[in-house]
């Protein structure tokens, strides 16, 4: 089974994720299925992958496709097993009349009956493809809540991440690994526009930090354990379910974690209106305050 999507992967899990659809569509194993992206010569048109988009928007295409294909094969199983269409079933790459297992045959024999030969006639057209376009007349937003727990060290200003929960609902999830690994790229993202990573330029516009000696990101010693929980609410807006979820992570660390810190320095009545919250920003907020409380 191939599956060809305009959908291009860039470490989304594509290949895993469009495979469990089709074969959850089609009723095959799931190593039958080879996904293939971003290749113009089986699908000509492809907006791009973008926007949180590609679960809803070539998910459903490549569900709706799969139906049509089928549909296609009950209704040639239906003439080969002698039974009607509603009595077919396909689950684990055979198909067989419901109620009856035994009676199955494999779904290579279904198509192999519908080729035509000298001698006579297919069952049905062999005709096992199809093409979809799914359109979704509004987006699908996705929400989440993110709680940071943060230590803060006064005196050099340092910020150490003690725990950091995420619960979010994306829909229905396909993969649940797929899902846990986008969330928590996503916060290592966040993490980094929070306390790290800055754009600097000097008074004529040039760069100052274009290079990983001075634009700092996030380590791997830079972050908690990620703690995931999943709420699933299905959308009613596809047929899948599903919810856009590549910016679930990424978008709200900067808030979550800039509110604890703020919280973990409430007694010196520090505010921080800006990320990211480094060292040298909390010191001279911590300055700021002390200096006020003096001339007060």
């Amino acid at each position: 089974m191939i599956v060809a999507t305009g959908a291009v992967s860039s470490g989304q899990g594509h290949e895993t994720s469009f495979a469990q659809i089709a074969a959850d569509a089609l009723g095959v194993p799931l190593d039958w299925v080879t996904v293939v992206g971003g290749d113009t010569a089986a699908v000509p048109f492809g907006v791009g992958t973008f926007a949180s988009r590609s679960a809803v928007t070539a998910g459903s295409s490549i569900a709706d496709a799969c139906r049509e294909v089928r549909t296609k094969v009950v209704r040639a199983a239906s003439v080969l097993l002698e039974a009607g269409p509603d009595d077919i079933e396909i689950d684990d790459g055979r198909v067989f009349v419901r109620g009856s297992p035994g009676s199955g045959v494999d779904l290579a024999r279904v198509v192999q009956a519908s080729i035509p030969t000298f001698a006579r006639p297919g069952v049905a057209s062999p005709d096992f493809e199809a093409s979809a376009y799914h359109h979704v007349p509004t987006v699908t937003y996705a929400s989440a809540v993110h709680v940071a727990q943060v230590e803060v060290d006064v005196g050099t200003g340092g910020v150490r991440l003690l725990r950091y929960v995420v619960a979010h609902d994306c829909g229905r999830v396909i993969n649940p690994t797929i899902v846990e690994g986008q969330v928590h790229g996503g916060v290592a993202q966040g993490v980094g526009g929070a306390l790290f990573e800055e754009m600097v330029y000097d008074e004529t516009g040039q760069l100052l930090t274009g290079s990983l000696m001075d634009y700092a990101v996030p380590r791997a010693d830079d972050l908690p354990l990620i703690e995931t929980v999943h709420l699933e609410y299905p959308s009613l807006r596809n047929p899948l379910g599903v919810k856009g979820l590549g910016e679930g992570g990424a978008i709200s660390p900067p808030a979550a974690i800039t509110n604890a810190i703020e919280d973990a320095l409430a007694p010196f009545g520090v505010r921080i209106k800006e990320t990211p919250v480094t060292a040298w920003r909390i010191v001279a907020r911590l300055q700021q305050g002390s200096a006020a409380r003096a001339r007060a």
